[in-house]
């Protein structure tokens, strides 16, 4: 009995909305169901799966990077503060892409500079190393130098056995970083720079 009343139903319910195929294999819909009052349709299209893309370029945190100094920086000329620009003497290399090319304008900044002074006091100078500009973008850079001029005490201690007290006049030597100077920084986060090509 129960057998009976779901096949009198499933031939009520077909009865009353057919199902037709539509003709032909360029239709650009296909008829699911049609009753009286309207017809209900689906694109006749496939399921396309989309192919994920290249993945971005990444640089990771801590890939070194070669540099060099293009200005002689010195506590005789600069203070704390002062900006001086570095070359990127290597292209850095990632998965075999050149990500950074030589060339690459990177900057440093000094964060103490303390000029040399009388009694063979020597300079001294201590330099972070800030970024790398990269077509309008800066990739982070940590790293640092320092530097230590020459101490004048030996000259200060002959200057006053030779001069009297005019030998404590004797300067020690100024702290610089060296135009030519090679220094090694490292990438201080990810950079993504943008999709692979």
């Amino acid at each position: 009995m129960i057998f009976t009343t779901i096949g009198l139903a499933l031939a009520l319910q077909s009865a009353a909305l057919p199902v037709e195929k539509a003709v032909g294999s360029e239709a650009d819909t296909q008829v699911i169901a049609e009753t009286e009052d309207q017809t209900l349709t689906a694109p006749n299209t496939p399921m396309e799966k989309s192919e994920p893309g290249p993945p971005p370029l990444v640089i990771p945190r801590d890939t070194p990077v070669r540099l060099m100094v293009l200005n002689e920086v010195s506590t005789k000329d600069h203070a704390a503060g002062h900006r001086f620009p570095l070359r990127v003497n290597e292209a850095v290399v990632v998965d075999g892409r050149e990500l950074i090319p030589v060339g690459a304008t990177a900057w440093g900044e000094l964060t103490d500079a303390e000029k040399s002074g009388n009694v063979g006091k020597r300079g001294k100078l201590e330099a972070k190393l800030s970024h790398i500009d990269l077509d309008g973008r800066e990739i982070p850079l940590e790293g640092g130098t320092s530097s230590n001029g020459a101490s004048g005490k030996g000259e200060t201690i002959l200057g006053v056995l030779a001069m009297g007290p005019l030998g404590l006049f004797a300067k020690g030597n100024n702290a610089k970083i060296k135009a030519g100077e090679m220094m090694t920084a490292f990438v201080s986060e990810d950079v993504v720079l943008g999709d692979a090509e």
